[in-house]
């Protein structure tokens, strides 16, 4: 490779290489030119050229690549296709009530629940797995009354129950609750529903409290969080919390109960049909 050209206004320009020799001259055929030798600088125009050439071949690939990488992301979105729930994980085989259960006497379609369990692969992670529900509610009559469809879940047994059942049975039905999911599009602690639940207010010291905060969690860290690393939900608690909040579809919300000591997470993934994604890390026992 040439290490320097020699460029003068006289006649004897010359290129020179180092060498295990030392400096050597190569003698190179002249042009007159303002005392610039046109082959040399055709030499060096040459290298440029080809480096020019490498840097935009190496660029071509990276926006290619960078664009595969894009498509693959657009098609994992949060949308309808509940990429959690294509993770490996373990069913857990535990049903909702029937709809004769969830409202009797005028049964509602009862909404599609699917609860899964991961546990971490990695040891040291795996002293806590998350419990995950995906509930995808039916088309219901906007003039239908609220208080028969199916929106009070509980973290006990991962079913939902409608105002009107829960206040037509026991009140340990509503001490078990833990959160509304659908009623006024938003989330909020049952122990706050106190219009709504005839067992709310005289039953507050008996219902787990729970508050929210609305989070900037991305897909692959909810992702994360759910199938590897369940522990993370408590350690990344951002504090505050409020007992209610309003949704709409994208969010995702923290969830701490305090008196549980329970941490979690709630994913809206589409509200037309309607479709949550609750999150719960507890002890892997």
């Amino acid at each position: 490779m040439i290490d320097q050209i020699l460029v003068t206004n006289n006649t004897d320009c010359r290129l020179t290489r180092e060498g295990l020799g030392g400096p050597r001259k190569i003698p190179i055929p002249e042009i007159e030119n303002g005392g610039v030798l046109q082959p040399a600088l055709n030499i060096v125009k040459n290298m440029y050229k080809q480096i020019f050439i490498k840097i935009g071949c190496a660029g071509a690939i990276f926006l290619a690549l960078g664009a595969c990488e894009d498509n693959l992301v657009q098609r994992n979105s949060p949308t309808i296709d509940g990429k959690i729930f294509e993770d490996i994980g373990r069913d857990t085989g535990q049903d909702g009530p029937s709809d004769e259960e969830a409202a009797p006497g005028n049964n509602y379609p009862y909404p599609d629940i699917i609860e899964r369990e991961f546990i971490p692969t990695v040891r040291e992670f795996a002293d806590t797995k998350c419990l995950a529900w995906r509930i995808t509610w039916p088309s219901y009559d906007p003039d239908d009354g609220s208080d028969m469809i199916p929106t009070v879940w509980s973290r006990k047994s991962g079913a939902l129950n409608s105002f009107d059942y829960l206040n037509a049975t026991s009140p340990q039905n509503t001490y078990n609750g833990t959160m509304s999911l659908y009623y006024l599009n938003k989330l909020e602690a049952v122990n706050s529903l106190w219009t709504e639940l005839d067992y709310s207010f005289s039953g507050f010291d008996n219902i787990e409290p729970i508050i929210f905060e609305k989070s900037d969690w991305t897909l692959a860290v909810i992702i994360d969080r759910v199938t590897s690393r369940p522990g993370l939900f408590e350690s990344y608690w951002p504090g505050g919390g409020v007992s209610e909040i309003e949704y709409e579809e994208g969010d995702f919300f923290q969830f701490y109960m305090n008196t549980a000591d329970l941490y979690g997470g709630v994913r809206i993934v589409s509200m037309t049909p309607r479709i949550i994604e609750v999150y719960l890390a507890v002890p892997n026992d």
